[in-house]
């Protein structure tokens, strides 16, 4: 359980991607321009899809997020994406119950990540998750954001950074 007097950012919700009437294909900024390791080489804007862990981002705008400023993690940035996963069911859980998974799963995800549980450290997560739209579109993953404390902004990885 977390301690009470530390909230999790609000579940930013990933998706509303828009579906092309012709083809049925997402229309979306892309991804990220990356090296031959799948590291971001400079500050790009991407489909919201594209995050991979290891991925720094700008702090999203609104609730509902189709694409993010994905930047080299070695330059100043809000949120790195530290853990991932799918979420396993036939039907839409509701977004109640993907809520829950999601702040489960990134709360014991970020210990095993930090070095510290989530209730001792001063850093902060967020995570992506599935909406009833783009589950539809196939949509499935959980993805886990962390980021400074009250929010400022990092340089570099926050792995195994014990605080």
């Amino acid at each position: 359980m977390l301690h009470p007097s530390k909230a999790l950012r609000a579940a930013a919700l990933l998706g509303m991607a828009s579906l092309a009437l012709a083809g049925c294909s997402f229309i979306s900024s892309g991804d990220a321009k990356r090296d031959e390791s799948g590291k971001p080489t400079e500050t790009s804007v991407a489909d919201a899809f594209k995050i991979k862990v290891g991925d720094c981002i700008a702090e999203p705008s609104g609730t509902e997020v189709k694409d993010v400023s994905i930047i080299p993690c070695d330059q100043s940035h809000d949120l790195e994406a530290y853990a991932a996963k799918n979420i396993v069911a036939d039907a839409y859980p509701g977004q109640s119950a993907v809520e829950a998974q999601s702040e489960e799963f990134c709360s014991t995800e970020f210990g095993t990540f930090v070095g510290v549980p989530y209730d001792e450290s001063t850093l902060e997560l967020t995570y992506f998750y599935p909406t009833t739209e783009t589950w539809k579109a196939s949509d499935r993953e959980i993805v886990c954001l962390i980021g400074g404390a009250s929010g400022t902004a990092t340089t570099g990885t926050l792995k195994a950074a014990a605080k």
